[in-house]
């Protein structure tokens, strides 16, 4: 659905040296189940695009916080009256994921899936062991199947909140593990983290360099990246970011990288707007721009950049948990309840702060570079996420779902 769940598997896809199999397509996806992925997909694509901007965003904001909010109430919702649930386990019983769960049965194997969806179709369509990924900090009741008394579905969870989220929708404990968001591999390194911890021993240097020697112009650049997001939610603020930043990035200060994945609409906004600010005077290898055609091209390409990146922009999806590499945030608004949560996450860890107003942008991050902000921050993501998940995951995976393969 997202860059989310793409993002976990292609961490562990790289992890296993194994493929990475995208359920609504070919040939795991029958035409019927192609037809469904797709009305899923662009609704809520467009619903996380349009309640950020144009006529009527108010509306639908509201409208996408219903969709997605998590009740935090200790009774947990009725799966019997439960819209989405309801929608979900009707749609699976009339053979929506029969394919995909035919196929797992061929390929004799457990399966590991990082969207509910798919670990609730593969858990009712096949016999081979199921393990689902939870990608956000809180999750609503639809990750959870209608009857998760008689459910069979491993969850793997980044934070102990979610676990405590499951427990209360039905899940037996003995079936959830607090292991983290898997992180890319190369990013990480082993067990020791070296690559992390050599990442952020050169992040932390150049950020305190910034903080020794803010006026001097010898002092290396600092590297800001912005990504928006799969849905391209915020890809307009870009616009307002070559305008606040503009004096750094005029007097070589900071350097800023625009992250269009594999949207080639915003790549070309955010190419018309930096060609604009270039003819404003702006420095043209003061910015540059992230953009692929593919998901697998992107997400490497990205996580070369994170390497020598030294404060990334986003929205609270997924990439919150990026905090645990040590990289300081800069949060866009949330989109969605979901994100509200992990927003509440990284922020209450002290690894985050909200975007200021446009027009205050450039002495903000000044002034939190001066004071060590930036590099404090960097060290409490570190400190406050767990960042051995591919190893957590793999270590579970092999132990309980293989394990439970061979002994059926």
């Amino acid at each position: 659905m997202g860059y989310g769940h793409l993002r976990a598997a292609a961490a562990l896809a790289e992890h296993w040296e194994t493929e990475l199999v995208e359920a609504d397509r070919k040939p795991w996806a029958n035409s019927t189940d192609r037809l469904v992925w797709s009305l899923a997909r662009r609704g809520y694509h467009s619903l996380s695009r349009l309640s950020q901007r144009g006529v009527g965003r108010s509306a639908l904001a509201r409208l996408l916080d219903r969709l997605t909010a998590i009740d935090d109430d200790e009774l947990a919702p009725d799966p019997n009256t439960h819209r989405p649930v309801r929608l979900l386990d009707t749609l699976i019983r009339r053979g929506f994921g029969k394919t995909l769960g035919h196929r797992l049965d061929r390929r004799g194997a457990p399966a590991v899936a990082t969207f509910y969806a798919n670990a609730i179709a593969a858990e009712r369509h096949s016999s081979v062991p199921v393990a689902c990924v939870v990608t956000d900090s809180h999750v609503h009741r639809v990750w959870v199947e209608r009857r998760p008394e008689t459910g069979r579905i491993r969850y793997l969870v980044p934070v102990p909140g979610t676990r405590s989220c499951l427990i209360r929708y039905g899940v037996s404990p003995d079936r959830i593990r607090v292991t983290g968001f898997p992180l890319p591999p190369e990013l990480v390194g082993s067990p020791r983290l070296e690559i992390l911890e050599r990442n952020l021993s050169a992040r932390l240097s150049r950020l305190r360099c910034r903080t020794r020697n803010e006026a001097k112009q010898t002092a290396q650049p600092l590297r800001l990246a912005v990504a928006v997001g799969g849905a391209g939610a915020h890809a307009d603020h870009a616009r307002d970011l070559l305008h606040g930043l503009d004096a750094s990035l005029r007097t070589g200060r900071l350097r800023l990288t625009l992250v269009a994945g594999t949207h080639r609409w915003v790549a070309r906004r955010f190419a018309r707007w930096t060609r604009e600010a270039i003819g404003r005077g702006l420095p043209a290898e003061a910015v540059e721009i992230l953009a692929d055609d593919g998901f697998l091209d992107y997400y490497r390409r990205f996580n070369r950049l994170l390497a020598d990146t030294d404060i990334l922009w986003t929205k609270p999806s997924e990439l919150v948990f990026y905090a645990g590499l040590g990289l300081p945030l800069i949060l866009e608004a949330p989109v969605g309840d979901h994100e509200r949560h992990n927003r509440a996450l990284v922020t209450g860890l002290g690894a985050a702060a909200d975007r200021p107003p446009s027009e205050e942008l450039d002495e903000w991050l000044r002034q939190r570079v001066r004071t060590g902000w930036f590099a404090d921050a960097a060290r409490r993501g570190r400190d406050g996420l767990e960042a051995r998940a591919v190893h957590t995951i793999a270590s579970c995976c092999s132990n309980e779902l293989y394990g439970e393969f061979t002994r059926s």
